[in-house]
């Protein structure tokens, strides 16, 4: 299969980059780098004005999963005009370039859970209203919109894809880097400041979980504009999700939560993965293990 991964050089793009190329696809990578980070076929382009009709016309490509865009609900709060660019912009000129050269190319569109803000009943299912409470959160909304248009009317084949809190190797960023960086700069004796009380939830799903997901869909999914929820359909609050790094890490350092509630930040999730689970997906890696993965990348590579 000859797949265009954008943003390959991120989070996500990468773990897909380095999954799929181990099977034999044939893959592309576009992103803002000036050099990707192994060996592939990576195209370089610019923030302002990304090449994708020039990308679209020179090569021939089977499906296309965009992992790109702003994922920092903190930075949406004090820039959302850049993160509508990454998140809504580049989102239409994708679709269009898709439209004008290769119809039947199928399109993976990586949104959020964010796009539910605070639920009003866990757990959440795809049909749930939408209620943002963040820029990103608006910003994937509309992008989700986007794709609707460009499935009804134009008739390109799609499927929308709502993570909710994806971890692992890699993610330098959010709860558990976020945690070991405060712990590699506290001076002894002192506590961990964190936000929040600890009994905020999340439903959190390894890395690789979400590659496997995106296979998933792009092999047996309608793709007719259908929204999946991506996650393992477990609630684990914050507490005990921080329990589970340290055990892992091998540390148990003093921490305390301040009571806080960090503006765009949800309070609890649990995602119904029926739909996805319906076409043939199941986890494979529990939290226990997948705290593990993180834990030994962060040591051989950080400690």
């Amino acid at each position: 299969m000859r797949i265009l991964i954008i943003g390959s050089e991120g989070f996500i793009g990468s773990h897909c980059v380095h999954y799929f190329l181990e099977k034999g696809d044939i893959i592309t990578g576009l992103d803002l780098f000036s050099a990707p980070s192994r060996d592939y076929d990576y195209v370089k382009v610019s923030r302002l004005s990304p090449e994708f009709e020039e990308i679209f016309r020179q090569k021939d490509f089977d499906a296309v999963i965009n992992t790109a865009g702003n994922g920092n609900v903190s930075y949406s709060m004090t820039h959302p005009l850049n993160d509508f660019e990454s998140n809504c912009l580049d989102t239409i000129r994708i679709l269009d370039a898709i439209r004008n050269n290769q119809p039947a190319c199928k399109y993976i569109h990586l949104s959020s859970a964010a796009v539910y803000g605070n639920p009003a009943s866990l757990p959440i299912k795809e049909e749930h209203t939408p209620g943002p409470v963040s820029p990103y959160g608006w910003n994937k909304h509309i992008s989700e919109q986007i794709c609707k248009q460009y499935t009804s009317i134009y008739n390109v084949q799609i499927a929308v894809l709502r993570p909710f809190s994806v971890y692992g190797a890699g993610l330098k960023k959010q709860l558990f880097w976020d945690l070991y960086q405060k712990y590699r700069s506290a001076s002894a004796n002192t506590s961990i400041e964190l936000f929040g009380t600890g009994m905020e939830s999340r439903d959190f799903i390894y890395v690789t979980d979400v590659v496997r997901a995106i296979e998933c869909i792009i092999s047996d999914g309608p793709l007719n504009g259908e929204v999946y929820n991506i996650a393992c359909g477990h609630e684990t609050t914050i507490k005990d999700a921080i329990h589970c790094f340290w055990k892992a890490y091998g540390e148990q350092p003093a921490y305390y939560f301040n009571g806080k509630q960090r503006a765009g930040d949800p309070l609890n999730w649990r995602a119904d993965i029926s739909r996805l689970i319906n076409i043939g997906f199941k986890t494979s890696v529990s939290m226990q293990e997948g705290m593990e993965k993180l834990t030994s990348w962060i040591k051989k590579n950080y400690s």
